[in-house]
This record gives C-alpha cells, structure tokens and sequence, in this order.
C-alpha cells in the first residue's frame, strides 16, 4: 500500500466496521421476543417422529423446499418492492456510492435469487387445526420443546460449525416488513454519502477487506436477516417462529474455514423430489434434544398412540415426556 493511500484504506476500513456496529446493536443490544409461554412446537409426520427420535436430531429444510413455496421469495418480493422505491426516489443522484449500492442490491435480489437458507418451522400452539391439517392426514404429531428465556440459541445447533443458527418470529404484516426493510436502507447507505467514506471506497473498490464488494456483502446479510421472518398474512393463524440455518457474513464466530470443507448439507426424496437439508443436532453432544412433550393429532387414539410414542422414547433415552393426545373433536 502507498503511504498516501493509508488514510484512504482506514477511512474505507471504518465504514465496514459502522455496518458491523449497526449490526451487533440491532442484533444483541434489542430486547429480543420470547414465546409466551416458553414452549414453541414442531409439527412433523409419524416418519419425522420417528427420524427426531431415534436419530436425536431435527432437519432445517432448504427454504425453496418447503411446503409453502413462497417462505422466502415473499420476503425478497418485499424487499425488491422496498428498494425500487427507494431507487426512484434517488434516481437523480446518479453519482453517488448509496444508489449504486441500492441498484446491486436490487439485481442481487433479482426474481431468480436463491440465497442457501435452511429452515426448521415451529408454531406457538401445539394442537392447531391448521397444522393437523398439513401433517395429520395419516397421523401427525407435535414436539414441544423448551426455550430458554435467557439464551433461545441453546439445545440445539447445525452440524457443521460453518453454519450458524438464530431462532426468529415470524412477520405477518406487510406495512411492518416493509418498515424494516426501509429503516436498514436509510441508515446504512446513509453511511455511504459521507464523501470521505465513498471516496476511500472508490479509491479501494476491489480490495477484499475494504473494497466495495465487502459493503455490499454486509449490507445483503443484514438485508437477508430481516427478510427472513417475513411471511404473508394469509398465514398469520400459525403463529410462527423459525430456526434459520445458514453461513453468515456477519457472524463468523471463528468458524469460517475459507470453504476448505464441503457444505454440510444431506438429502431427502419426497414425491419423486431429492429434498435438501442440514441436521440440527444437541448443542452439547451427547446429550439429548430438549423435547418436554409431544402431542398426537385428532386422527389418532390417543392411549394407543401415547403408548407406541412412550415405548420409543424410553427405548432412546428420553425420559420426563409429557404425552397427550389433540383437544380438537373433527377427523381430518
């Protein structure tokens, strides 16, 4: 590096670390939403049940694959819907660093984009006919799992460590999306009109530290963290929360091995359909998933059913289930 060019290099420097600092206030310093009563539920088939408990593990599925095929092409609609607006309304600042950004954003979050998230879904309510609906059909159930008001990142974790793991409550209304989007918009590429900062960044644009290309990096995973808890309203019923499973570019926790190991990622096949997904594991191995009970569904009988699902878990190892059969008096 030139000496002349330092001051430029610390100055390109400093605004990745205000996205990083805008970020970890965001993200650790708000007070977090906790389940109300403690507990949030997974709704799985008679197979998932059996696969959670004798392999003690959940699956956080590809979010493309799930059954609502829209879980996070709704969000990046709202996001591309957010930045065309914000576009328009800067258009004639054709020069300057924050539209640049807007636009590679924009493309980035083009109508083909497909960022490699996984999802584990949890609602909740534990006996919800919209769920009996979607799983119960041939015998569903739902796991109750316990989460700790203090750390919801406790019980269990990705397999592979370059992937990490954040529990989110889903977002049903529009208007408040799009809030939260436009609020992230305003105040990181206001950072980038500061002349200083958009010149260093000029002066450095492909350098793989402080170069544009890591602004922009940034500025995509803080985007991404957001739209992920979006969701229609249509869906409002389920109450939702999210286990979202991914590489993040803010969050490295000394992890990041540079892409020397192959993704961690495992396949299943439904209807002719090669499914995949990453294994969420105990977060201190071996110790079991923290499952505190698991409900069958209205199409089941509930002391016959109580009694197979009792059998398998004492069999593995998990003691203290709370088993009970759905309240709900219709067969689906």
């Amino acid at each position: 590096m030139k000496p002349d060019n330092k001051s430029a290099f610390w100055a390109a420097a400093e605004a990745s670390n205000e996205i990083l600092k805008f970020y970890h206030c965001r993200e650790f310093t708000s007070t977090k939403p906790i389940p109300s009563s403690g507990f949030l539920f997974h709704y799985t088939t008679a197979d998932g049940l059996k696969g959670i408990i004798e392999k003690n593990e959940l699956w956080a599925t590809s979010a493309y694959f799930l059954n609502d095929s829209s879980e996070i092409s709704y969000g990046c609609g709202v996001l591309r819907e957010v930045l065309d607006f914000w576009i328009a309304q800067n258009s004639n600042r054709s020069a300057s660093l924050s539209l640049r950004l807007a636009q590679d954003i924009r493309k980035s979050f083009g109508d083909d984009a497909s960022p490699s998230i996984y999802v584990a879904c949890f609602c909740e309510k534990d006996d919800l006919l919209s769920q009996w609906r979607a799983y119960g059909q041939s015998g569903g159930y739902s796991f109750g799992f316990k989460v700790p008001a203090s750390d919801m990142s406790r019980g269990f974790k990705p397999e592979a460590s370059t992937y990490t793991a954040k529990w989110v409550k889903v977002h049903y209304d529009r208007s408040e999306q799009v809030k939260k989007c436009r609020s992230v918009l305003d105040s990181v590429l206001a950072m980038s009109d500061n002349p200083k900062i958009a010149q260093a960044i000029a002066d450095f644009d492909s350098h793989p530290q402080v170069g544009y290309p890591v602004f922009q990096r940034l500025l995509i995973d803080i985007l991404l963290e957001e739209i992920v808890s979006f969701k229609n309203k249509a869906f409002a019923v389920e109450e939702e929360w999210r286990v979202v499973v991914r590489q993040r570019e803010l969050v490295k926790q000394g992890t990041d091995d540079g892409g020397k190991l192959p993704a961690p990622i495992n396949f299943r096949s439904s209807k002719g359909v090669l499914i995949p997904y990453i294994r969420l594991i105990p977060t201190s191995p071996p110790e079991k998933l923290p499952i505190a009970c698991i409900r069958s569904g209205p199409t089941l009988e509930k002391a016959t059913t109580a009694m197979g699902v009792r059998m398998m878990l004492e069999k593995n190892g998990f003691p203290n289930v709370q088993i009970e059969g759905s309240d709900i008096p219709v067969r689906l």
